[in-house]
């Protein structure tokens, strides 16, 4: 008899859609199958669509940015993140200056991460890094982190990397990360929030892409929260490089900044023109994954200021992520939000609704409504209020056991997961 049987829906697979059932067992989906077996608890799923579970590349759960920290912990921002479909988010250690402070930077996050209740994986992060790159790249990969984050800017809190190690770590054998803006061009003294886009512009972005193209190695590229369409553009179609954006940037445009409430929408790289917006719809099929840099803060810390240099920089976006691609794009999202994703990290047993993989699964309402309605004033800052989509989600599962279920969050407690599979076990 079988843990669980969920029947009746209809499962994606492949891209396709299939009227069959699901059946997990010990956390594992073991048989896909049209027949009917016993099961200690079945879901009857008529109606509903069976998706992979989600996997966000991208988030910012408690990071401290010196005088604010990000107001999800990973145990309130897991549950935002399950309510939202996904079932893994991949998060970032402190930046380190050298390798010898990455067991430290791992082990105070991993233990941050315990009560997360959906499964967890980290990338290593550098700061005005001074150690020793090949070093650094063993140590990374022995500790199963899932790739190695670097910035071209953000010189005044002396976190940019020196093009020198820029260089070495592209040309080794490593994922690495990079935030994509030429840090000439960034102002962060700049004060004004209706114009606040004029401090991190396009060409900003588009100057640092054009210097990573030009010292690609033998490594791979992964450019993070790409803003503008233009930038995809760039990126497209170029091997070693894959391309993450944000659901934010689809959805809004500079305009924001000039409304009442500006200071929340502060994030970077900013929001661009209504034609940078449109131009990255365009090329949605040119993207490969999709991340939603989720770092959100209180309502006061982002709307206490008239100064856009005072305001932390950061939106969350879990929640509602593949909702805003949905409506978008339909089920062109789905992928680019797990199998890639998966794939790109090496997390051999998620991002898909198969035999022998984990049975992390969203159960989705096409038919549904979501309803964002006012957020309530002591939770964190929110771009999405009062907002309507298309859909809902209904069900999430993680490694079998329900993490919301008739969309109310249940308990449950994630996994620490590494790169690559070993020994049958993360």
């Amino acid at each position: 008899m079988y843990d669980l049987g969920i029947i009746n829906g209809k499962v994606y697979r492949g891209g396709d859609f299939y009227e069959t059932n699901v059946y997990i067992e010990s956390g594992e989906i073991v048989a896909i199958t049209g027949v009917v077996f016993p099961a200690k608890e079945t879901l009857d799923a008529s109606g509903l669509w069976i998706l992979p579970g989600l996997i966000d590349p991208h988030v910012h759960l408690e990071l401290n940015v010196g005088d604010y920290t990000s107001c999800d912990t990973f145990e309130s921002g897991g549950y935002e993140a399950a309510l939202g479909g996904i079932t893994t988010v991949i998060d970032f250690l402190d930046p380190i200056s050298s390798e010898a402070h990455l067991d430290t930077a791992f082990e105070t996050r991993k233990k941050l991460a315990l009560k997360c209740p959906i499964d967890y994986g980290f990338h290593a992060t550098l700061g005005n890094f001074q150690g020793n790159i090949q070093n650094l790249v063993g140590a990374v990969k022995e500790k199963g982190l899932l790739g190695i984050k670097v910035f071209m800017t953000y010189s005044e809190s002396n976190r940019m990397i020196a093009s020198d190690d820029l260089r070495a770590l592209l040309a080794s054998d490593v994922l690495t990360l990079v935030h994509a803006e030429d840090d000439k061009y960034v102002d962060p003294s700049h004060t004004c929030i209706e114009t606040y886009e004029d401090s991190r512009p396009i060409k900003a972005e588009l100057s640092a892409i054009d210097a990573l193209k030009q010292n690609l190695g033998k490594g791979t590229l992964y450019v993070v929260h790409v803003s503008s369409g233009s930038g995809v553009e760039a990126l497209k179609g170029l091997e070693q490089i894959f391309i993450e954006t944000c659901p934010q940037y689809f959805m809004f445009d500079k305009s924001v900044f000039k409304s009442n409430k500006g200071g929340k929408y502060l994030l970077a790289p900013p929001f661009r023109s209504c034609d940078e917006k449109q131009k990255l719809r365009n090329n949605f099929h040119a993207i490969h994954t999709i991340g939603t840099d989720h770092c959100p803060f209180k309502p006061v810390e982002k709307l206490n200021s008239d100064n856009a240099s005072k305001i932390p920089k950061g939106v969350g976006g879990l929640r509602y992520s593949f909702l805003t691609l949905y409506g978008l794009f339909g089920l062109r999202s789905v992928e680019k939000m797990s199998k890639n994703v998966a794939e790109i990290f090496n997390l051999q047993r998620k991002g898909r609704v198969a035999v022998g993989y984990d049975a992390d699964l969203m159960i989705f309402d096409p038919n549904g409504t979501t309803h964002t309605g006012q957020i309530p004033a002591n939770s964190c800052s929110s771009i999405y209020e009062n907002m309507t989509f298309e859909g809902a989600i209904i069900h999430t599962l993680s490694r079998g056991t329900f993490v919301v279920k008739d969309g109310m969050p249940q308990e449950n407690m994630g996994h620490f997961i590494r790169g690559g599979y070993h020994d049958g076990h993360y």
